[in-house]
């Protein structure tokens, strides 16, 4: 397990909170005395402002304090008057000679000392204070005098008051509020004057929801703009509410950060709505300057339903390449239903639609008709998870390209002509069940790696200009058009391992140069390949016009 560390400022025992022991006038007499302890607690607020009271200790808080040098240890337990508290030890600790001893302490009392895993229920006020976990440390000896122990928090606290929107029915709560943590488990290394290193398991803690604020702790951690960073939800309600962090921001140790938040319906319920007041609800969203834009649409949703969505996200105002779009609900995305070709061909400058999308998920769509999607030039993410069906042209953008990168498509089957062309950024795809692909279906890319386990027909030009693809696989591929490989100028592997006859182009290869490639056939095909003196193979085939094909390759293998 990797580990990160977050080391601050001044790396001195008081900051860090290994502090080094306090002394009083008491000087402790004879050999083997008792060590005389007590605690404070650094300024911050987390442990003991959970619910808003200061930062004093409260009656029953319990501390382990270990004396490493004979292998004691007592727990103490604070009782509270008139916020001064005084501690018991269930029993007495001694100093071990007159050397050095080392003295550990630790919050809750229950912690071990070199770590501390997160809780992650953390839903009520006693399950909350036992995950702000304090520790401290101290190397002295009994000629030295008392020893106090300054206690330092170590973990991170957020806190978000909250007010639900009048979209909900009166008396709505929330019945869960969750805070995303980026680690789960912290290590102390006192030899380096206690340093906390952090794993890089992150996790989901259960806040505690209390009088319209919820509250929870967390590991130190770096959150992101666009992070998730906390999930609420609404009693009756099915599916939790995401809050992304808006900006990017450190929690240190001891660190607390407070946010405000409106609770509102994660979708827009379109279902009975008429395409005015669909427009009319976007149009609202936006313009109270909300980008994460979620829409539940009938099954059947019409075409004249996305035409309420792009009239309204064509508005002024909005931002090209802003808005996180989310739709659910619908099967379908009619032709050209984010796209106007009159506007897009007539002036670059007029506010289209698509332009406007930063990232689309569609929840349940499972066909992506022609031109859908096409001219959408900020487009940096697709999650298509039910997709079958990708029509022509769908993501289409002949001007600019997409700033799409890469593209998973774990259910389509079918990729249509010219469906992702010129997205000259797309340098990677995940396509395990599509069975054919268009032309000019992923031409003018930037793919690296191509993977086709289930690919049996690939048309005219289909990877064409992707000129860094170094391997294609496509073990059941037997119908193949012209040109698919032209100009992958750096293609060095290439596997066409099905069994049987081809049905192939008068071309596979213009432009590049099948010298430098290893190809696979299937063993049926040794007839067909000739190894020449040297040691380079050639193979000769024929088109499906009956036309000779010949390629001379670096090599070519066969396998069953």
């Amino acid at each position: 397990m990797r580990k990160k560390k977050f080391i601050y400022a001044a790396l001195v025992l008081v900051t860090l909170g290994l502090t080094a022991c306090q002394q009083d006038d008491f000087t402790p007499q004879g050999g083997n005395d008792e060590i005389r302890i007590s605690f404070t607690s650094d300024a911050i607020q987390t442990r003991v402002n959970t619910l808003g009271t200061g930062d004093k200790w409260e009656n029953g808080d319990q501390i382990l304090v270990f004396n490493t040098s004979n292998s004691m240890n007592a727990t103490f337990t604070a009782s509270v008057v008139d916020e001064s508290a005084s501690w018991t030890q269930d029993k007495k600790l001694f100093w071990d000679g007159d050397g050095n001893n080392t003295l550990l302490a630790v919050y809750p009392a229950g912690s071990e000392y070199g770590s501390f895993t997160l809780p992650t229920d953390q839903s009520d006020e006693i399950k909350l204070k036992s995950a702000d976990y304090m520790n401290a440390y101290c190397v002295s000896s009994k000629s030295q005098g008392a020893v106090t122990f300054a206690m330092k928090h170590r973990m991170a606290m957020l806190t978000a008051t909250y007010d639900i929107k009048n979209e909900f029915a009166q008396g709505t709560v929330l019945s869960k509020a969750e805070v995303y943590s980026t680690s789960s488990t912290a290590t102390f290394d006192y030899t380096q004057e206690g340093t906390m290193s952090v794993d890089e398991e992150s996790q989901w803690v259960s806040a505690y929801i209390r009088d319209g604020k919820f509250t929870a702790i967390v590991m130190p951690g770096e959150y992101k703009t666009g992070d998730e960073l906390m999930r609420v939800t609404v009693d009756g309600a099915t599916e939790p509410l995401i809050v992304k962090a808006k900006e990017d921001f450190t929690l240190g140790e001891g660190e607390h950060r407070a946010f405000t938040l409106s609770v509102g319906k994660e979708y827009i319920e379109a279902e009975s709505m008429s395409v005015d007041e669909l427009k009319a609800a976007i149009s609202a969203k936006l313009a109270a300057g909300e980008t994460d834009i979620r829409i539940k649409l009938a099954e059947d949703a019409d075409a004249t339903m996305f035409s309420a969505i792009t009239a309204a996200l064509a508005a002024d105002g909005i931002e090209e390449g802003s808005i996180d779009l989310t739709i659910s609900g619908a099967k379908t995305v009619p032709e050209y239903g984010f796209f106007d070709y009159d506007d897009y061909s007539d002036n670059e400058d007029k506010n289209i639609a698509g332009d406007k999308l930063k990232s689309l998920t569609l929840t349940d769509v499972e066909t992506i008709e022609e031109y859908a999607f096409s001219a959408c030039t900020y487009l940096e993410s697709v999650n298509l998870p039910q997709v079958v069906t990708i029509g022509e042209c769908a993501f289409n953008e002949w001007k600019k390209g997409t700033k799409l990168t890469s593209l998973n498509l774990p259910n389509a089957t079918t990729i249509g002509d010219w469906a992702f062309a010129y997205s000259s950024l797309l340098t990677s795809i995940n396509l395990p069940k599509v069975t054919s692909i268009g032309m000019l279906a992923f031409g003018y890319c930037d793919l690296r790696t191509l993977n086709l386990p289930e690919v049996t027909t690939i048309d005219g030009e289909a990877f064409l200009n992707n000129y860094n693809l170094e391997s294609c696989s496509a073990p059941k591929a037997t119908t193949i058009d012209y040109y698919p490989w032209g100009n992958c100028s750096r293609l060095e592997t290439l596997e066409l391992t099905a069994a049987g006859g081809f049905t192939l182009g008068n071309n596979l290869f213009a432009n590049t140069p099948t010298g430098q490639i290893n190809l696979v056939l299937n063993k049926d095909k040794e007839s067909q390949v000739t190894q020449n003196a040297d040691g380079t193979a050639t193979w000769k085939t024929t088109n499906s016009n009956g036309g000779k094909l010949e390629y001379t390759f670096k090599s070519i293998t066969t396998q069953e």
